[in-house]
């Protein structure tokens, strides 16, 4: 429900904003006549936009429709925003364009919004299944609730509008052309790329990914520019003082009244409108839209003998128990320890000791929700008495030896499943040639062999290993790929 609302509002919300602040505009220049082609231009692109996304999804071309639809954005953001950019006196021919321009201005921004929304929603499925369910009536309900603050919002922006000054609008108005704006170009210049229109330099390529990196603080802007509107108008509204109440006659004063009370209610659903738009978004991108992280794993050293050993009454709870062993070259190799056994049934535990890694989806780890785990990369459930078994997306079994009331695993079998991780952390090493003392992370050279990896001091070292490597790297074993499997460890 939380996604498809955010999707919703970064792709509406710009397009209720202008939308309030033009009519607020127009209507004030050409009367409220013309309320109805800025809707009718409104609606236009919302069809639009709608045809254009099933077409270009049908035919396989949503790079070419994207680049298309907000390349006419831009041209048409600047057709409505040049005649307002103009310090002399504006002519009648003048505001004739800026009216043209801003009814095209509003059917390209209202079709860029419905194209964004619905090739983001085309990334995620309403529903997992196709019977009506709690998820898909959740997912319809964020988009109903979003559609309705979003309606909400172009009578409450116009109401604003309305009441501040030409400058305030104008500059608002341009500013949040400006926001939306940007986006887009960085969307066309990255077609055109794509396309091969344009020759792919790094130049480029740096510019989109500055300006995509921070296009999700748009929406954030818009309600910036809401609740300057809001704060302006409170701090320049004219309120009458109890002596020119007193001076009015009884249907003068309670009309004065009146005006004073609609301006304060409009004002403060503003603000309110700003600040809980404002937390649902931020609420996202701070949390919900983040990855799920994986609990710090326990650091084990090995003892004198290469093994490292832990309690099984440590870990016979039934909860998820993370560890983590450095290797000599830095791998950070995560494995964990969890009771198959329901701890409840009594009996002796039945640990399962496995990587915390999929041979299918790599090293982002798994968690645990009550009975299950969970694989963060696929979302595949695993039931827990399947622990340690191979196979499908369960964690890769790790091989160790059970010690009386101790689990027992050894450091080169862990260092064996190096591969499957691929976080290094710094640490200090030796380079195998000259025993030089190196930091593995700042070491200028380094090499790869039977699946580890070796750090050299100098050019030179560096090639006397590759010379005879078997003589400087010892009798050490080879390392696993992840494809090649646990098996042959």
């Amino acid at each position: 429900m939380l996604s498809y609302f955010v999707h919703f509002m970064r792709a509406f919300l710009p397009l209720a904003l202008m939308s309030g602040m033009l009519i607020a505009l127009w209507t004030s220049l050409r009367g409220e006549k013309e309320l109805a082609r800025l809707l009718g231009a409104l609606a236009a692109g919302l069809l639009g936009g709608a045809l254009v996304y099933t077409v270009a999804l049908k035919q396989e071309t949503l790079t070419a429709a994207r680049a298309a639809l907000y390349a006419t954005g831009v041209a048409a953001t600047l057709a409505g925003a040049l005649p307002w950019l103009q310090r002399k006196r504006r002519t009648p021919w003048l505001l004739g364009a800026a009216w043209w321009g801003a009814l095209c201005y509003l059917a390209a921004l209202s079709a860029a919004a419905t194209f964004g929304f619905l090739a983001a929603a085309g990334e995620e499925a309403l529903s997992a299944t196709t019977v009506l369910n709690s998820e898909l009536i959740l997912n319809l309900g964020g988009i109903l609730c979003a559609l309705l603050a979003c309606a909400a919002l172009i009578p409450l922006t116009a109401q604003l509008a309305a009441r501040s000054s030409r400058r305030l609008l104008t500059t608002s108005m341009l500013l949040a052309a400006l926001l939306s704006a940007l986006p887009w170009c960085s969307e066309v210049l990255l077609a055109l790329m794509r396309l091969e229109r344009i020759e792919l330099t790094s130049l480029r390529l740096s510019l989109v990914a500055r300006i995509g990196k921070y296009a999700y603080l748009a929406p954030y802007g818009d309600l910036l520019i809401l609740a300057t509107l809001a704060l302006v108008l409170w701090r320049t509204r004219e309120v009458p003082d109890a002596q020119q109440l007193a001076a009015l006659d009884t249907a003068p004063r309670r009309k004065a009244k009146s005006l004073v009370l609609r301006e304060a209610r409009w004002m403060k659903s503003a603000l309110f409108a700003s600040v809980a738009i404002l937390a649902v978004l931020s609420f996202f991108d701070l949390y919900a839209s983040r990855p799920p992280r994986i609990s710090t794993p326990i650091r084990m050293l090995p003892d004198a003998g290469g093994q490292i050993r832990i309690p099984i009454a440590q870990v016979a709870d039934g909860k998820l128990h993370r560890f983590s062993h450095v290797t000599d070259d830095g791998h950070l190799v995560r494995f964990f320890l969890i009771n198959a056994r329901n701890a409840d049934s009594g009996g002796r535990p039945k640990i399962g000791v496995v990587y915390d890694a999929c041979m299918l989806c790599g090293d982002m780890g798994y968690l645990q929700n009550k009975n299950e785990i969970i694989c963060i990369t696929c979302n595949v459930r695993i039931f827990i008495p399947s622990i340690g078994k191979e196979g499908g997306c369960n964690p890769i079994p790790l091989k160790h030896e059970v010690a009386g009331d101790t689990i027992v695993i050894s450091a080169r079998e862990l260092d064996k499943g190096a591969r499957y991780f691929s976080e290094v952390i710094s640490i200090k090493v030796k380079d195998p040639v000259s025993g030089a003392q190196l930091i593995n992370l700042k070491a200028p050279f380094r090499e790869d062999f039977r699946g580890r990896i070796y750090f050299f001091e100098n050019e030179k070292t560096l090639e006397k290993f590759r010379a005879s490597p078997e003589k400087f790297a010892g009798a050490e074993p080879a390392r696993n790929f992840r494809v090649q499997g646990y098996r042959q460890a």
